[in-house]
């Protein structure tokens, strides 16, 4: 019975101001296990109300800082009262530091729940490497990233690998618990002395869910969404299915139905700027930005290019797409084309280009939204079959 709700079950994932690309991890995640309610909300659509349509809120990672300046005080206010009404939040790195106090004088952010973690210090240990990643200013302290990549987390009747890239160990009750830091393997990237990188993490909290008033938290360290980890994405669906469905989903959005010879010229328009997007990006070299508290670097932006390329592949066995903005992709295709130009031009340079690298982030999210939300667009209706219009 769970499995059959939550096939109905009306996901909200955050691509708004703040969030990193592994939003992308649980679009992949998702549409593996055939969940096909899958929406995109960002500031602006929380700041409106929209998330009463809604069963689960995903907050994936990113940067905590800059999610709370873009939701602003209202857009907390309404995630609060989500979940407070009976929705359900579901925390992945940024997402859970961004709902939790840890600290006596915490940022004005969610603070749903009052979870001490074991990664923040006034005095944190040296790095041994990644200097540029490691440590992030809180208050009179900071936050600091002992461990990368792969590790092992389970309880007492499960464990499993799955990677962690900058989530917090956290401290809390046995009641609380889902699943503790087990232990590292050989894939482990240390960025402090191993001793200490075992006495900050292992034992600690890994997974967490807290009740709050008619809704739950779930809180994770790691990203369990991560489609190179199967048995974490099985704990993800696990916890999923036991969602009891009750929202309606968001009102139906006006789209344009492409086919014919004017979907093949906007595909291949698409293609062509995204193609030449993908040879800039591979001619990229060691470029980092720092943007908020995180820092980007060229490699992500190669990733997403890849990423949405394949959406667009998989949308081309279609012979009409319904697309709810064709002209507005095309211009974020363009216009990320265009910003990939000048970074590699500046860059050559010598000069800055994080200003550049912003607007890039934010014309990608809105170019791979598009094609998301048109690809799920056809999973959902029935009156698709086998690619044509019935």
């Amino acid at each position: 019975m769970g499995e059959l709700n939550s096939k109905n079950l009306k996901i909200a994932i955050y691509i708004g101001h703040g969030a990193s690309y592994s939003w992308i991890w649980f679009v992949k995640t998702f549409d593996s296990l055939d969940f096909n309610e899958i929406y995109f909300l960002d500031e602006f659509d929380i700041q409106n109300g929209e998330l009463g349509n809604f069963d689960c809120l995903v907050l994936p990672g990113g940067d905590p800082f800059l999610i709370a300046d873009g939701l602003l005080e209202e857009g907390l206010v309404e995630i609060r009262k989500f979940v407070k009404g009976g929705g359900t939040y579901l925390g992945v790195c940024a997402g859970t530091y961004l709902s939790i106090i840890f600290n006596d004088d915490p940022m004005p952010w969610l603070n749903l729940a009052q979870v001490p973690i074991n990664n923040y210090s006034a005095n944190p240990p040296e790095a041994i490497r990644m200097k540029y990643k490691y440590l992030v200013p809180y208050r009179e302290g900071f936050v600091f990233h002992p461990v990368r990549g792969s590790l092992e987390v389970g309880n007492e009747h499960m464990s499993f690998k799955a990677p962690l890239y900058g989530g917090p160990p956290m401290i809390a009750p046995p009641e609380n618990r889902l699943l503790d830091y087990i232990d590292f393997d050989d894939k482990t990237l240390y960025l402090v002395e191993e001793g200490t990188a075992k006495k900050t993490m292992v034992g600690n909290a890994a997974g967490i869910k807290i009740p709050i008033g008619k809704g739950h938290l779930f809180l994770f360290g790691p990203h369990f969404e991560h489609p190179s980890y199967p048995r974490a994405n099985k704990f993800l669906f696990d916890i999923l299915c036991k969602i009891r469905p009750f929202a309606c989903g968001p009102e139906k959005k006006d789209i344009v139905l492409l086919h014919g010879e004017v979907l093949n010229l906007w595909v291949k328009t698409i293609k062509r700027e995204l193609s030449s997007a993908r040879v800039l990006s591979n001619g990229l070299v060691n470029l980092k930005w720092k943007i908020g508290e995180k820092v980007w670097e060229d490699e992500k932006i190669i990733y997403f290019l890849n990423e949405t390329w394949k959406t667009l592949k998989a949308l081309q066995k279609y012979d009409a797409l319904p697309i709810e903005d064709p002209l507005e992709l095309e211009t974020n295709a363009r216009h990320i084309h265009s910003l990939l130009a000048e970074i590699r031009i500046l860059s050559k340079g010598g000069k800055d280009t994080s200003s550049q690298a912003e607007k890039l982030i934010e014309a990608t999210k809105k170019l791979s939204k598009g094609l998301f939300d048109t690809y799920f667009n056809i999973k959902r209706n029935s009156w698709w079959s086998n690619g044509k219009i019935s």
